[in-house]
């Protein structure tokens, strides 16, 4: 019964795309990132809302952009009512940069919360999902790079992806992954203290993407390291680019792998092949590509662990 209503609003999504929204604009709470605890007991919603930060409904980008408001309750709608509440306006979540899940979700369903929020808050199915063990991290951060707060870590996960380092998750690859009975790769963030400029906190305090965990039958499970994450990557096929470190005569190269394709006999035989080419663009010697395919199937070991859990 779960999967078939999700199934149905999936489809009844299309459908109602076009339908018009009499709600005014200056009514809404217009959410640009939202993340979602529980404790076992509480639901806990945090939300990043635009606001304009100068005068007449104008962008100052000298002022803060986003304000944080909170709601909690038994359940994740009495959280989205406090927040209307506190607010005043409507939730509105079609402009939402990103969704953050904390670790309460590896008892808690996460389908539900997701359906919650797609529901109630107008969000997209195209928003990106991830994960913090505390979700609430990534809206206290106040990042100096961009015109909300919430623009950070939406670009960290889109620059990791460029890198094979982590994958772009949305919430319609979820729903459509939970259907499928299919587990789905989301990023992992963690609290860091080496972001010196990168918020306003004194002492450097940020978050960095740390790996990522796979959302399976409704629930968070797993961890996967960066090296893990990028092996997975190209083993499943999800990317078919990886930028290389290798050592070679006592020095250090880079060189991009492409057009890189997998062999999985078995989870422990795995094997990927690619052309090479330096950071200049130029062929590798046959030296350089033998040592720099080592450090490629490397990674297709660290990968091929996750194979049977995923």
């Amino acid at each position: 019964m779960r999967r078939t209503l999700t199934a149905a609003i999936l489809a009844g999504c299309l459908l109602l795309s076009g339908c018009a929204d009499v709600t005014e604009l200056g009514d809404r709470a217009i959410v640009q990132l939202a993340a979602i605890d529980h404790d076992g007991s509480e639901y806990k919603l945090s939300c990043l809302l635009f606001s304009a930060g100068g005068s007449g409904g104008t962008i100052d980008v000298t002022k803060d952009n986003v304000i944080k408001v909170t709601g909690s309750g038994e359940t994740l709608s009495e959280a989205i009512e406090e927040v209307s509440l506190i607010d005043g306006k409507d939730i509105y979540m079609s402009e939402a940069k990103l969704i953050v899940l904390g670790s309460g979700f590896e008892q808690q369903d996460v389908i539900s919360s997701l359906m919650m929020l797609y529901r109630d808050m107008r969000c997209s199915l195209s928003t990106p999902i991830c994960c913090a063990d505390s979700a609430e991290l990534l809206t206290d951060l106040e990042f100096t790079e961009g015109i909300t707060a919430a623009e950070k870590p939406f670009s960290m996960i889109r620059n990791a992806e460029l890198m094979a380092a982590a994958q772009e998750t949305t919430l319609l690859d979820v729903l459509s992954g939970n259907e499928a009975d299919r587990a789905v790769m989301i990023p992992s963030f963690e609290e860091s203290k080496n972001g010196s400029g990168m918020t306003t906190d004194e002492d450097g305090r940020t978050a960095v993407l740390n790996g990522s965990r796979f959302i399976s039958d409704g629930h968070l499970k797993g961890f996967a390291d960066m090296e893990q994450t990028t092996g997975y990557l190209l083993l499943t096929g999800l990317a078919d680019s990886v930028s290389l470190s290798y050592t070679a005569d006592g020095h250090e190269y880079r060189c991009e792998a492409y057009n890189i394709t997998s062999d999985i006999t078995a989870p422990d035989k795995v094997r990927l092949t690619a052309d090479y080419r330096s950071t200049g663009g130029e062929p590798l010697s046959d030296k350089h590509e033998r040592i720099a395919e080592k450090e490629l199937n490397e990674l297709a070991s660290n990968g091929a662990a996750l194979m049977g859990r995923a």
